[in-house]
């Protein structure tokens, strides 16, 4: 049980940041299938730049600037995303993060966080990202036999192996001290057993930290298969279970954290409290088109097309922008359906992609809700058995219930 208490002392990003995720070349050595980016119904990239130019890196640097100072935030995390972000030159790549460094501050004022499918992962590449502090998180789906069915080459073939060995070169140099502990991010796959999934990333790839999604599901699937949602619960509870019983120290789950991390810590929870608006949220296309969530982006033309670019829009246009606006409001308040439910004020009716229907907007419960409510009676119940009370955790979770009803933190930490 050494997992439960001790691990939640890190703050975590989405609280109190201004985050701008780049998309810094809308172009793939992959085919995933279920990719939301090129699989998802917006084509806007084939219209974009493959690669982001320099003219454009510096309008985003002044853009965010505009951003800080409008909102008293000095905390930036940008997200260096694709497609593939190392399809991109490295020397394009090295002057780019160069003067988002130069120009926005050093740590721990920015945060440069790449995504990437570790395929291209070399030793310069390495050098780079010790040179200018990035911290990298790799996509797996699993073992080669989960893997190798999803992440596939555009000619069918798998990438477990070529992903393993540039996660085995970020692991070195982690360990060597050059980088930080690089991550993995997972989709749920509703046939898969989330604790072998978890064991594998854990045991034979000593992962410290995870990221699991949820599939980018929204009320309008047709039909919206229950049987989707069911194996989405199953592999939660069996991912659930194994970090329950796991020995090893140190560990992140995202999923789990944000979950355990604000009804035992009071410093979590505080941050807890200060929900992350969406206004302090840009995506940045290749051709600088600005929009809120590249998720989101592709349910509605109100989210896809807003007419901001960074050349020549700044902060206040975002905050006036019906589609920010819209989100906002959603952000900030509870689907009806959700009122009265004991997890509410801790799901907050879940992340809004999952919220999402074109008859009600964004007022329904989760797609997931019966699968976040599975697991949190699950983890409530291990962290009592663990010993933790569970009275201060319901204050915890009636404390939480303020963020609906006092305005958005708008300071950092």
């Amino acid at each position: 049980m050494g997992n439960l208490v001790a691990q939640h002392k890190k703050p975590a990003h989405r609280y109190a940041h201004i985050s701008v995720i780049l998309k810094v070349t809308e172009r793939c050595n992959l085919a995933c299938p279920y990719c939301y980016f090129f699989f998802g119904g917006d084509e806007s990239y084939k219209t974009h730049p493959p690669l982001m130019g320099a003219v454009t890196v510096e309008q985003v640097i002044r853009f965010v600037k505009d951003m800080k100072q409008a909102t008293g935030i000095n905390l930036v995390r940008i997200g260096l995303h694709g497609g593939e972000p190392l399809l991109m030159k490295r020397a394009a790549l090295q002057a780019m993060c160069s003067a988002l460094r130069a120009a926005l501050g050093d740590e721990p004022e920015l945060t440069l966080v790449l995504q990437t499918n570790g395929v291209l992962v070399d030793a310069g590449w390495i050098d780079l990202f010790e040179e200018l502090r990035i911290r990298v998180g790799v996509s797996f789906d699993g073992p080669p036999e989960v893997h190798d069915k999803t992440r596939i080459t555009k000619g069918g073939e798998g990438s477990y192996a070529e992903s393993l060995r540039g996660w085995n070169l970020l692991r070195e140099a982690a360990l060597a001290g050059r980088i930080e502990e690089p991550s993995i991010l997972c989709v749920v796959a509703p046939n898969q057993d989330g604790g072998m999934i978890f064991r594998h990333f854990v045991e034979t790839m000593k992962a410290k930290a995870l990221s699991f999604l949820l599939p980018d599901l929204t009320h309008d699937a047709v039909p919206l298969n229950r049987a989707v949602i069911e194996g989405c619960t199953r592999f939660l509870l069996g991912l659930a279970e194994a970090w329950a019983s796991s020995t090893e120290r140190g560990l992140y789950v995202r999923l789990i954290d944000e979950f355990v991390g604000p009804i035992l810590n009071d410093e979590l929870y505080k941050r807890k409290a200060m929900l992350f608006s969406p206004s302090h949220q840009v995506c940045v296309s290749s051709n600088g088109e600005l929009c809120p969530d590249d998720v989101i982006r592709t349910y509605s033309p109100e989210f896809a097309e807003t007419g901001l670019t960074v050349d020549g829009q700044g902060y206040d246009d975002v905050l006036a922008h019906p589609a920010w606006r819209t989100l906002q409001a959603a952000q900030t308040s509870l689907p009806a359906a959700c009122r009265g439910c004991e997890w509410s004020d801790i799901c907050g009716g879940g992340l809004l992609q999952h919220r999402y229907s074109r008859r009600r907007g964004f007022d329904n419960p989760s797609i997931y809700c019966s699968s976040l409510k599975a697991l949190y009676e699950y983890l409530t119940r291990v962290l009592v058995n663990s010993g933790c009370s569970r009275d201060d955790m319901q204050d915890r979770i009636r404390r939480l219930a303020t963020r609906h009803e006092e305005p958005v933190a708008q300071q950092g930490c």
